[in-house]
């Protein structure tokens, strides 16, 4: 069942929560019920608070390992909250911030890509992307804990990135970028197939009237129509790849 909870933060807990440029902070949550949680706490625009939110419970619907959405009517505005699941992500667990530009940080960040290529849900990560349109995937939104990984940050999906904003795939650039792009591609297309609309009406009901502005629902459904198609023109054809060899 598709639900997204109204939580209210403890006041003082917020700390900030790492190396992100979205002002993330980590703080404690009252559930409905009164149980208390730790959770990733995220404020700005109305539109990226509701595509964070719409966003992650459609792809949990979907199979993808997102942490639990909670939605927080604060009085300076709408806020998203997600579980803290305590995993680094990429770019933090392989220090890649701290080390000065060089061969060493090239090798650490082949590394993370390699990593992150290879995560069991990865297909379904960038069937997804394509889906919800997130053209903001990075290493630093990739936790990964060293057996189990969670994708997050999608607050600039769903039609929410800037104007001019490149229209990108970036896991099947990272792909690319490792030379795996046979087996993600064919992963991801029987991936594309088993995505389907059940949880967008589902998802754009549990939203909360403040969060109601657009309609991702209709927008997801029109990517979703041509999505292996989509998929597939994200990945060079044998044709390019012998082109770009001469």
């Amino acid at each position: 069942m598709i639900n997204l909870q109204t939580v209210t933060v403890i006041a003082g807990t917020e700390t900030p929560a790492g190396d992100g440029l979205s002002g993330a902070l980590r703080c404690i949550i009252v559930l409905p019920d009164g149980t208390r949680r730790a959770a990733i706490l995220k404020r700005g625009p109305v539109g990226e608070i509701a595509a964070e939110a719409f966003a992650a419970m459609v792809l949990r619907a979907w199979g993808l390992p997102v942490p639990e959405p909670f939605f927080v009517n604060e009085k300076t505005g709408p806020s998203f909250a997600s579980s803290d699941v305590g995993y680094p992500n990429l770019k933090q667990r392989l220090s890649l911030d701290a080390l000065p530009s060089g061969p060493a940080r090239d090798a650490a960040t082949r590394i993370a890509l390699r990593l992150a290529v290879n995560l069991p849900t990865m297909p379904l990560a960038a069937v997804v992307d394509e889906a919800i349109d997130n053209r903001d995937r990075n290493l630093g939104n990739i936790l990964w804990d060293g057996q189990s990984e969670a994708w997050v940050d999608h607050a600039l999906a769903l039609g929410e990135h800037p104007v001019g904003y490149p229209d990108r795939n970036k896991l099947c650039e990272m792909v690319q970028m490792v030379g795996d792009q046979e087996r993600v591609s064919r992963a991801a297309v029987g991936q594309a197939l088993a995505v389907g609309q059940a949880p967008l009406v589902s998802a754009r009901d549990a939203m909360p009237p403040s969060l109601r502005q657009k309609d991702y629902a209709t927008y997801v459904a029109a990517r979703l129509s041509n999505l292996a198609t989509r998929l597939l023109d994200r990945f060079p054809k044998p044709a390019d790849l012998l082109k770009n060899a001469k």
